[in-house]
């Protein structure tokens, strides 16, 4: 029994005072030290900022240079690398921004992948990326929190097939490819054989399987289009 489940039975005196003194224990509020406060906050702010910052250009963005074909110039990872699981050929342009270990990047067998970022393009956190055939993503793509990027299907349609563990055939396989300007809104899924068009936006919790055109806003599961946007001066 642990002493959390002791105290909350309160079956004896001694369990009792226990009890209350851990609830007026937590219940109380810790003051402020002029002194040492202030140093823990400076302390946070270094260690959250200007140390991470560090340790990611002499540790982890040297790793991910070693795992991946090529890297562009000013690469920014927040805290990790990302999970890399299976044969993927990764290139990434400039300025491309991952939100670290929470990013997962996989492909479904044995047979190499491709996995293509382009310059300034910002991939958030807990964005899962399976390379079906090759995924290719555009210039200037923001790609929100929470997305499912899906070029393989994992497992077969058939049913006894799944349960013997056989893959999903050629059918199960597919590129994805997302355009310059692209902006994909958090928790949306994306589907293989899919081409989401330049400049267009995917609304948040869309899942996308069908092409979506250039400056088309599309909503809704399956996603369909709600909106077109006005074109660019100089587009």
């Amino acid at each position: 029994m642990s002493l959390y489940d002791w105290m909350r039975r309160r079956e004896t005196p001694l369990q009792q005072a226990a009890y209350t003194g851990a609830k007026r224990l937590l219940r109380s509020e810790f003051p402020i030290i002029p002194i040492v406060h202030p140093l823990l906050a400076a302390e946070r702010r270094f260690r959250k900022g200007a140390l991470r910052h560090l340790i990611s250009k002499i540790y982890y963005t040297p790793l991910l240079r070693r795992r991946a074909r090529a890297v562009g110039r000013h690469l920014v990872l927040y805290e990790d690398i990302p999970k890399v699981l299976g044969n993927l050929d990764i290139e990434l342009g400039d300025r491309v921004t991952l939100s670290g270990g929470q990013v997962w990047c996989a492909c479904g067998d044995a047979t190499p992948k491709q996995l293509r970022v382009g310059d300034d393009t910002y991939i958030g956190f807990a964005v899962e990326v399976f390379v079906g055939t090759e995924i290719v993503i555009g210039k200037h793509v923001l790609i929100a929190n929470h997305v499912l990027i899906n070029g393989y299907d994992g497992h077969p349609l058939d049913p006894l097939a799944r349960a013997a563990g056989q893959g999903p055939g050629e059918d199960g396989y597919g590129a994805v490819r997302i355009g310059d300007y692209a902006w994909i809104g958090s928790k949306a899924i994306i589907l293989k054989r899919v081409s989401i068009g330049r400049g267009a936006i995917v609304a948040s919790g869309a899942v996308v399987t069908t092409d979506v055109p250039d400056l088309t806003v599309v909503a809704g599961n399956p996603a369909r289009p709600v909106r077109t946007l006005e074109r660019p001066a100089g587009w």
